[in-house]
């Protein structure tokens, strides 16, 4: 049901992110794009698979769902430790296909998968709108962390 995406996925991964870009730009459009070039989205998702911080999975056969998650790094400080985390930058099923268990296995994999990179965390970030996503989140362990405001000047 899971599997480790490769860079011929690139266009797979394009597909099952519309309908994540239509309701980041429907709720956020001064932030998000409507209709980003699928040639271009298919290129940003090439170049993500080509670095080795960054693992992609894939849920379902034919795929309708993915995570994308990047390795984070950073060497303790004066303010801080160091620390080592896998940063979930993408979650997302589609419609038709969710509360069939695939988002728990994709979160499964990254966890797996942080545990592989001795990652001391996982972190994801939401939009506020999400109400959903964060129900789903707290039923699979997650609890909110820090808040970003935002004014304008």
């Amino acid at each position: 049901m899971i599997r480790r995406a490769t860079p011929a996925d690139a266009a797979t991964l394009a597909r099952l992110n519309t309908h994540v870009q239509t309701w980041h730009a429907a709720h956020y459009p001064e932030a998000f794009f409507p209709n980003p070039d699928p040639d271009a989205l298919t290129a940003w998702f090439d170049d993500r698979l080509a670095d080795p911080a960054c693992t992609a999975f894939l849920a379902g056969d034919p795929a309708t769902g993915y995570a994308l998650c990047q390795l984070q790094t950073r060497e303790r400080s004066i303010f801080s430790p160091g620390y080592r985390r896998l940063m979930v930058d993408h979650i997302a099923v589609a419609p038709e296909a969710r509360r069939q268990g695939q988002g728990r296995a994709l979160l499964q994999a990254a966890r797996q998968l942080a545990r592989d990179l001795q990652a001391d965390e996982i972190l994801l970030d939401t939009w506020e709108a999400n109400t959903d996503a964060h129900a789903f989140f707290r039923a699979n362990g997650f609890q909110p962390r820090r808040m970003l405001f935002r004014a304008t000047p």
